[in-house]
Protein backbone atom coordinates (compact mmCIF):
# COMPACT_ATOMS: atom_id res chain seq x y z
CA UNK A 1 0.00 0.00 0.00
CA UNK A 2 2.74 2.39 0.57
CA UNK A 3 4.18 2.05 -2.88
CA UNK A 4 0.93 2.52 -4.28
CA UNK A 5 0.00 5.87 -2.42
CA UNK A 6 3.94 6.50 -3.76
CA UNK A 7 3.27 6.12 -6.84
CA UNK A 8 -0.02 8.20 -7.18
CA UNK A 9 1.95 10.96 -5.72
CA UNK A 10 4.65 11.28 -7.72
CA UNK A 11 1.82 10.69 -10.99
CA UNK A 12 0.12 14.00 -9.40
CA UNK A 13 3.24 16.25 -9.39
CA UNK A 14 3.54 15.26 -12.94
CA UNK A 15 0.29 16.18 -14.05
CA UNK A 16 0.62 19.02 -11.82
CA UNK A 17 3.27 20.23 -14.02
CA UNK A 18 1.93 19.61 -17.16
CA UNK A 19 -1.08 21.77 -16.24
CA UNK A 20 1.31 24.59 -15.38
CA UNK A 21 3.49 24.13 -18.82
CA UNK A 22 0.34 24.52 -20.68
CA UNK A 23 -0.87 27.21 -18.70
CA UNK A 24 2.36 28.92 -19.47
CA UNK A 25 2.57 28.24 -23.00
CA UNK A 26 2.44 31.70 -25.14
CA UNK A 27 0.11 30.05 -27.95
CA UNK A 28 -2.58 29.78 -25.41
CA UNK A 29 -5.32 32.36 -24.92
CA UNK A 30 -6.72 29.21 -22.59
CA UNK A 31 -6.02 26.03 -21.18
CA UNK A 32 -8.59 22.77 -20.46
CA UNK A 33 -8.74 22.24 -16.45
CA UNK A 34 -9.33 18.37 -16.47
CA UNK A 35 -10.31 18.53 -13.37
CA UNK A 36 -13.51 21.22 -13.90
CA UNK A 37 -13.93 19.45 -17.66
CA UNK A 38 -14.13 23.65 -18.73
CA UNK A 39 -11.59 25.76 -20.74
CA UNK A 40 -10.37 28.65 -18.65
CA UNK A 41 -9.19 31.51 -20.72
CA UNK A 42 -5.86 33.40 -19.46
CA UNK A 43 -5.52 36.72 -18.73
CA UNK A 44 -3.75 38.48 -21.67
CA UNK A 45 -3.56 42.32 -22.41
CA UNK A 46 -5.87 43.60 -24.80
CA UNK A 47 -4.98 43.02 -28.62
CA UNK A 48 -5.36 46.73 -30.92
CA UNK A 49 -8.25 46.52 -33.11
CA UNK A 50 -6.88 45.84 -36.36
CA UNK A 51 -6.95 48.39 -38.85
CA UNK A 52 -8.13 47.17 -42.22
CA UNK A 53 -6.35 49.68 -44.46
CA UNK A 54 -2.89 51.09 -43.39
CA UNK A 55 -3.22 55.15 -44.19
CA UNK A 56 -0.96 56.23 -47.22
CA UNK A 57 0.97 59.28 -46.99
CA UNK A 58 -1.35 61.03 -49.91
CA UNK A 59 -4.27 60.01 -48.01
CA UNK A 60 -2.84 61.31 -45.09
CA UNK A 61 -1.94 64.90 -46.54
CA UNK A 62 -5.17 64.91 -48.17
CA UNK A 63 -7.15 64.96 -44.82
CA UNK A 64 -5.12 67.27 -43.41
CA UNK A 65 -5.86 69.77 -46.86
CA UNK A 66 -9.16 69.43 -45.96
CA UNK A 67 -8.78 69.89 -42.11
CA UNK A 68 -6.81 73.16 -43.02
CA UNK A 69 -9.85 74.34 -45.32
CA UNK A 70 -12.60 73.20 -42.47
CA UNK A 71 -10.50 75.80 -40.36
CA UNK A 72 -10.60 78.67 -42.65
CA UNK A 73 -14.25 78.26 -43.40
CA UNK A 74 -14.83 78.26 -39.60
CA UNK A 75 -12.45 81.84 -39.12
CA UNK A 76 -14.62 82.93 -42.36
CA UNK A 77 -17.99 82.36 -40.91
CA UNK A 78 -16.74 83.56 -37.21
CA UNK A 79 -15.52 87.08 -39.24
CA UNK A 80 -18.68 87.32 -41.07
CA UNK A 81 -21.22 86.40 -38.88
CA UNK A 82 -20.04 87.15 -35.19
CA UNK A 83 -17.99 90.12 -36.39
CA UNK A 84 -19.78 91.49 -38.95
CA UNK A 85 -16.20 92.50 -40.82
CA UNK A 86 -17.15 92.13 -44.11
CA UNK A 87 -14.46 94.28 -46.48
CA UNK A 88 -11.27 93.33 -46.55
CA UNK A 89 -8.07 94.75 -44.88
CA UNK A 90 -4.57 93.68 -43.59
CA UNK A 91 -6.54 93.71 -39.66
CA UNK A 92 -9.24 91.63 -40.46
CA UNK A 93 -7.06 89.22 -42.56
CA UNK A 94 -4.44 88.77 -39.72
CA UNK A 95 -8.13 88.23 -37.72
CA UNK A 96 -9.09 85.50 -39.98
CA UNK A 97 -5.88 83.79 -40.30
CA UNK A 98 -5.10 83.74 -36.67
CA UNK A 99 -9.13 82.00 -36.23
CA UNK A 100 -7.87 79.45 -38.67
CA UNK A 101 -5.32 78.55 -37.63
CA UNK A 102 -6.84 77.88 -33.69
CA UNK A 103 -9.09 76.03 -35.40
CA UNK A 104 -6.88 74.39 -37.20
CA UNK A 105 -4.81 73.14 -33.99
CA UNK A 106 -8.10 72.31 -32.28
CA UNK A 107 -9.24 70.10 -35.32
CA UNK A 108 -6.23 68.25 -35.68
CA UNK A 109 -5.80 67.58 -32.12
CA UNK A 110 -8.98 66.06 -31.83
CA UNK A 111 -8.24 64.24 -34.91
CA UNK A 112 -4.76 63.23 -34.13
CA UNK A 113 -3.12 65.10 -36.85
CA UNK A 114 -0.03 66.11 -35.30
CA UNK A 115 2.74 64.98 -37.78
CA UNK A 116 5.25 67.38 -39.48
CA UNK A 117 3.57 66.33 -43.03
CA UNK A 118 0.15 66.67 -41.74
CA UNK A 119 1.16 70.47 -40.22
CA UNK A 120 2.57 71.22 -43.43
CA UNK A 121 -0.92 69.66 -45.31
CA UNK A 122 -3.25 71.98 -42.86
CA UNK A 123 -1.08 75.31 -43.78
CA UNK A 124 -1.65 74.20 -47.23
CA UNK A 125 -5.38 74.12 -46.86
CA UNK A 126 -5.81 77.23 -45.26
CA UNK A 127 -3.54 78.61 -48.65
CA UNK A 128 -5.72 76.92 -50.35
CA UNK A 129 -9.01 78.33 -49.28
CA UNK A 130 -7.82 81.76 -49.09
CA UNK A 131 -6.85 81.85 -52.63
CA UNK A 132 -9.46 79.70 -54.20
CA UNK A 133 -12.48 79.67 -50.99
CA UNK A 134 -14.39 82.04 -53.08
CA UNK A 135 -15.25 79.14 -55.97
CA UNK A 136 -17.27 77.38 -53.49
CA UNK A 137 -20.10 80.73 -53.23
CA UNK A 138 -19.45 80.62 -57.17
CA UNK A 139 -20.66 76.93 -57.56
CA UNK A 140 -23.82 77.08 -54.53
CA UNK A 141 -24.75 80.32 -53.82
CA UNK A 142 -27.73 79.61 -51.73
CA UNK A 143 -26.53 77.90 -49.54
CA UNK A 144 -23.37 80.12 -49.02
CA UNK A 145 -25.60 82.47 -47.67
CA UNK A 146 -26.99 80.14 -44.91
CA UNK A 147 -23.50 79.76 -43.92
CA UNK A 148 -22.42 83.57 -44.73
CA UNK A 149 -24.23 86.39 -44.83
CA UNK A 150 -26.31 87.63 -48.35
CA UNK A 151 -24.35 90.44 -48.60
CA UNK A 152 -20.80 88.77 -48.24
CA UNK A 153 -22.01 86.42 -51.02
CA UNK A 154 -22.95 89.27 -53.40
CA UNK A 155 -19.74 91.19 -52.56
CA UNK A 156 -17.71 88.18 -53.49
CA UNK A 157 -19.85 87.71 -56.55
CA UNK A 158 -19.37 91.27 -57.74
CA UNK A 159 -15.21 91.50 -56.89
CA UNK A 160 -14.50 87.66 -58.42
CA UNK A 161 -15.01 85.20 -61.10
CA UNK A 162 -15.85 82.12 -61.18
CA UNK A 163 -12.90 79.52 -61.09
CA UNK A 164 -10.51 82.01 -60.23
CA UNK A 165 -7.87 82.46 -57.80
CA UNK A 166 -7.37 85.28 -55.53
CA UNK A 167 -3.92 86.51 -54.43
CA UNK A 168 -2.85 90.12 -52.84
CA UNK A 169 -6.88 91.34 -54.11
CA UNK A 170 -5.79 90.53 -57.57
CA UNK A 171 -8.21 88.05 -59.17
CA UNK A 172 -6.70 85.69 -61.66
CA UNK A 173 -9.11 83.36 -64.27
CA UNK A 174 -7.94 79.89 -64.32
Amino acid sequence: MGQLAMAHTKQGLNDFHARVQRIKNPRNTSYYDPETDVHVPKHMARKKAATSQKETLIGKFLVSIIIGAIALLFAQVVRIRYFGLIEQSDVVLFLEIFVAFWATVMLSSVLNRRKVLERIGQVAGVALMLTAGHNLIWNWPEPMTAIYTTEYVDQVLKQTTQNSVVYRGAVFGL
